[in-house]
């Protein structure tokens, strides 16, 4: 009897089924893990080409000229590069250099390493904004001296000095003229008409012979009279005066200057009281003066120029003794018309003379020249005090006060004839601060670049040296280019602040 077996449909697939599934997802992975590839290679293409550019950004910002920054705190890419002559296609050659390294570091170095799944290159670089250190009069140069102090002392740095300058305004230092006032008072004694003395006669009728002369017109200014006409550098200097000088024509405000695009947009104004006095500050920091004169520098009295613009110390030098007088004039003035001893000393010789010379009407023109002269002897001491490294109070009080009224009066023409040096009180440069207030700011601004050109050009390789060559932050639109059919648009831009 035989055995009959039914078939059934569990067990094993049929043949070729597997073969068919996997056919048919393949079908579907293989797709997908290519996308995926190149999406992992998009995303690494996109990190390495933001690594490459930052790390070049860098690279080319620590290229900053040494000598701006180890004698000015100023962070400035030089784009001379040491060449001579200032190019932006120097910048960009040395980015290019740095990008061409960051996308391929071993390049030339290991075998295949040029080979990789990105095949990145630089295709094309441009800066398309550039902000130049004289762009826009000086203010980027301005805006980079202001961060270093601020960044260095804060606001509060510049209290003292904007007190200085408050009381000086109020006080109307600013605005004395010592000098027209003696020769005011002058003028008004030698229009005084002396009456000769009425004959006398003896017993006999006879004119007795008088031995009166007509009193000398500048006598109750003493010396004083005399040593005004003298110059003022042989009155107050003990040393010797600084002759050097430069080419005015080819400093920054004078000569065609390369342009940039101006004034980075996200950059405030910093035009404030405060931010105006902190440049000032920074200008005093920076430069040589003719009491603290700044080593290797090309004028020996830097501040002194920023400050009157001429082209030669002796001059800067000499206008600055005149417009210290002045200043110190008016300081003077105003004790002298708050000391009630002053005033009684200068109106009892006054008092003398016009009774000497018979006019009595005259003694208050003789009061006015009296002070007049002794306020500005009084001043002229300041000055070579000051310009000898003493102080001087800026508002004097009594005992503040140097020269006795004859001492006054007598005053030579000698630097060697002073009141003493004064021990407190303001100092040569800290009344250089004051001045320095006067100064217009845009050539208070051109002055400082020019003082920063000449200083750099002393160091040997940088006789070529030019602020508008120097750069403070840019712009940059780089294309890329991968082997593998990608082109990639990037913009950067770098700045010091």
């Amino acid at each position: 009897m035989t055995e009959k077996k039914e078939k059934t449909h569990g067990g094993t697939p049929p043949e070729g089924a597997v073969s068919l599934y996997l056919a048919l997802m393949m079908a579907v992975m293989i797709p997908l893990l290519l996308t995926m590839v190149e999406g992992a290679r998009i995303s690494a293409i996109k990190l390495r080409l933001e690594c490459a550019a930052d790390l070049s950004m860098d690279a080319v910002m620590a290229e900053y000229n040494r000598e701006l920054l180890r004698q000015y705190d100023l962070l400035l890419i030089d784009t001379a590069y040491d060449q001579g002559q200032g190019s932006l296609d120097h910048l960009i050659s040395r980015l290019e250099d740095y990008l061409s390294y960051n996308l391929q570091p071993g390049k030339g170095q290991y075998l295949f390493a040029d080979r990789d799944l990105l095949g990145l290159r630089l295709d094309s670089a441009e800066l398309t904004k550039v902000s130049r250190a004289t762009d826009e009069g000086g203010k980027v140069f301005r805006y980079l001296a202001i961060s270093s102090m601020l960044e260095k002392y804060g606001l509060a740095y510049v209290a003292d000095a904007e007190d200085m300058i408050n009381t000086s305004v109020s006080g109307g230092l600013y605005d004395s003229d010592i000098q027209a006032e003696c020769d005011d008072a002058q003028g008004a004694v030698d229009a005084i008409e002396v009456p000769e003395p009425e004959p006398e006669y003896d017993e006999e009728g006879n004119e007795i012979e008088s031995d009166w002369d007509p009193p000398e017109k500048d006598d109750p200014a003493g010396n004083v009279h005399g040593v005004r006409s003298r110059g003022i550098l042989s009155l107050v200097c003990k040393k010797a005066v600084s002759a050097a000088g430069f080419d005015a024509g080819a400093g920054v405000d004078q000569r065609s200057l390369v342009k940039g695009d101006g004034y980075p947009e996200d950059w405030d104004e910093r035009n404030s009281f405060a931010e105006q006095l902190l440049f000032n500050e920074y200008i005093l920091e920076k430069c040589g003066c003719y009491t603290e004169p700044k080593e290797n520098s090309h004028l020996q009295y830097e501040i002194e120029y920023v400050t009157m613009g001429k082209d030669n110390d002796t001059d800067n030098l000499k206008a600055v003794a005149n417009r210290l007088l002045l200043f110190r004039g008016g300081a003077n003035t105003v004790h002298y018309f708050r000391d009630g001893m002053l005033q009684s000393e200068a109106r009892g010789m006054a008092a003398a003379l016009s009774f000497v010379c018979f006019m009595p009407e005259c003694e208050g023109i003789f009061e006015a020249l009296i002070a007049a002269a002794w306020i500005f002897a009084e001043s002229l001491a300041d000055v070579r005090s000051l310009m000898d490294g003493g102080r001087i109070p800026l508002i004097k009080e009594h005992e503040d006060w140097n020269l006795s009224l004859s001492h006054a009066l007598s005053i030579g023409g000698s630097a060697e004839d002073d009141g003493g040096i004064g021990q407190k009180g303001l100092n040569y440069k800290e009344h250089l601060r004051l001045l320095l207030y006067l100064t217009p700011e845009q050539e208070r601004l051109n002055r400082c670049m020019n003082v920063v050109e000449l200083d750099v050009r002393k160091i040997p390789g940088y006789e070529n040296f030019r602020l508008d060559d120097c750069v403070a932050g840019a712009t940059m639109q780089l294309i890329f280019k991968s082997s593998y059919g990608y082109t990639f648009l990037m913009e950067r831009r770098f700045r010091y602040v």
